[in-house]
């Protein structure tokens, strides 16, 4: 027989499910997540390097190469392509196995602070309350790097929490480990779990301060030692020194996208707003209860450890509210931990209520097999940018594989035209009007000199082919 805390936990597997499988099924991706594809799809190619990626031949953002993040989660999606090939679902699985591992880190975390029986049946509440942030499915679809920034993040808290007290130093290196391979997917952000372990120290009493203060510096050490090697490969320092310089500081000096500094923290109470209604409403349900001790403490470290990847985003106005992804099962634990007493008061409701626990149980069943049959239903159809897909599948079949196309200038900045012919095709816009055998212009452009229009049908661009006057044929394969 089924019991409750199982049938609950079904119907949590069937609401991921059903958040995420029909989107990842689908094909289109934000223009984020696209050019991180192309660039991981590129490498996996033998097009560019680890530590020189490569979007286009024709350069991304003024520069020869991609330099938009450190390159470690294009070098780890590459590894996928290699593994699995071309399909559009290879970055949508790698999104999915990293928010997998998220959740298990996560889970490991929930048995760290609780009493193992009381956290087996209560495992799924935390996943809940994460599910329920518009921001996870969102991020996970649209294969946005704070997934594998998250992953890491996530890792490296609970390294660095326990179990127990003492200085536990192999397992606090292991977590500045994960840390360094945080900050080397998207930078900077990644480094707020090194706060994790004074965080706890100090707020929940289960870890002496001093301790807490020891395993923090323990994973600056590994984290500073872990870039002093990196910076003395020629290769990596390039890299690195091009981000930082040309990236990352003029991005916070001159690229804002919102008005005051306080936006985030708007964002962030959005996407809470539904868990935080929800957890409320369970800890009323929970009042009175029998406590777990310093429960309410360790619930306040684990919001704090979320703040502290949220807050720190607040010293820049580059702020978009999907970069809180990798703080929100912090908060999330938090949140479950401050109110776990209302969901062990009506998990014991149920005792001896057969038939509610099966209907329970049976509805999870349902949620994940419906999942499954409508992602079935529709495996490759245009989640996004249904005529821009359309046109690009059209355009691949006439334009060989790997060529180069003159463009427009007023196409250049169209990303996801561009992602979608790179990432399907290998076929690179150039901006600079070379005369290629190919040429895109707007809808209504007339045809460029020695150069005819193929008429495919397009609904978003025009495609020329020039009969005369070409330059030399090259290709990006």
């Amino acid at each position: 027989m089924i019991t409750a805390e199982r049938a609950v936990g079904r119907v949590v597997l069937g609401l991921a499910c059903a958040l995420l499988l029909p989107q990842l099924a689908m094909r289109g991706m934000f223009m984020d997540g696209m050019l991180y594809a192309v660039v991981a799809h590129n490498l996996a190619h033998g097009i560019g390097t680890f530590w020189e990626p490569i979007f286009s031949r024709f350069g991304f953002a003024g520069l020869d190469h991609f330099h938009e993040h450190p390159p470690l989660g294009f070098g780890l999606e590459s590894l996928w392509f290699r593994a699995f090939g071309d399909g559009f679902w290879v970055e949508h699985l790698y999104c999915l196995m990293l928010m997998a591992v998220t959740a298990y880190a996560m889970l490991a975390t929930w048995r760290l602070v609780l009493p193992r029986a009381v956290a087996d049946a209560t495992s799924w509440w935390p996943l809940l309350l994460w599910l329920l942030v518009p921001q996870v499915a969102w991020a996970t679809v649209n294969n946005m790097l704070e997934v594998t920034m998250g992953a890491f993040t996530a890792i490296a808290v609970f390294l660095s929490l326990g179990p127990g007290g003492g200085l536990r130093p192999l397992r606090t290196a292991l977590a500045g480990l994960a840390v360094l391979l945080a900050t080397l997917t998207k930078g900077v952000p990644g480094a707020f779990p090194i706060a994790a372990p004074l965080i706890w120290a100090l707020v929940s009493g289960r870890v002496r301060p001093a301790h807490g203060m020891i395993r923090m510096t323990i994973m600056i050490v590994v984290v500073l030692l872990g870039y002093g090697i990196l910076l003395a490969w020629p290769d990596a320092r390039a890299n690195l020194a091009t981000y930082v310089n040309t990236r990352l500081l003029h991005r916070i000096a001159d690229q804002h996208t919102v008005a005051h500094r306080w936006r985030i923290l708007s964002d962030l109470f959005l996407s809470q707003s539904g868990p935080l209604a929800l957890a409320t409403l369970v800890w009323f349900m929970g009042r009175g209860g029998r406590s777990v001790p310093n429960s309410g403490r360790a619930a306040l470290a684990l919001l704090l450890i979320g703040l502290s990847g949220v807050l720190p985003l607040m010293l820049t106005l580059v702020q978009k509210s999907f970069y809180s992804v990798p703080a929100f099962p912090f908060i999330a634990l938090g949140l479950g931990l401050w109110s776990f007493q209302g969901v062990q008061r009506a998990l014991a409701r149920t005792r001896g209520r057969t038939r509610l626990v099966r209907v329970i149980g049976t509805t999870g069943s349902i949620t994940v097999v419906g999942a499954v049959l409508v992602a079935i239903a529709l495996w490759g159809r245009p989640l996004r940018d249904a005529d821009i897909l359309a046109d690009v599948e059209r355009i691949g079949q006439t334009v060989p594989q790997g060529a180069f196309v003159g463009i427009d200038p007023v196409l250049w900045e169209r990303w996801n035209l561009q992602g979608y012919l790179l990432r399907d095709h290998f076929i690179s816009m150039d901006p600079n009007n070379a005369r290629h055998a190919w040429f895109l212009g707007p809808v209504g452009a007339p045809p460029p000199d020695g150069a005819q229009p193929v008429d495919l049908g397009l609904s978003t661009v025009r495609l020329f082919e020039r009969t005369e006057g070409m330059a030399p044929i090259e290709g990006m394969k």
